[in-house]
């Protein structure tokens, strides 16, 4: 890449400035992305909400309180079954 043999010796070998440039051209798209994407304010406020709320689920990875009521009937049966094969080993 570089051809000049003036001045002083290189710091950055030809492979380093390769990643730079590569790095940078990454960080220019994630920037662009993040111009499109919501903070969590904004998601909170949206939501009505606490952003605090917002951190809670992400730090919890999703694991939020209990079943939501879409899923109950399909967690209740399949609670009430593990329950039944408990009572049948003596467990319960």
């Amino acid at each position: 890449m570089a051809q000049s043999t003036i001045g002083r010796p290189r710091a950055l070998t030809d492979r380093q400035v390769e990643i730079i440039l590569l790095e940078h051209v990454r960080f220019i798209a994630w920037k662009a992305l993040g111009q499109s994407l919501k903070s969590q304010r904004q998601l909170a406020q949206e939501l009505g909400v606490s952003q605090g709320t917002i951190a809670h689920v992400i730090r919890i990875l999703g694991h939020y309180k209990q079943v939501s009521p879409d899923g109950r009937v399909g967690e209740i049966k399949r609670r009430s079954g593990n329950f039944a094969r408990l009572r049948i080993r003596g467990l319960l």
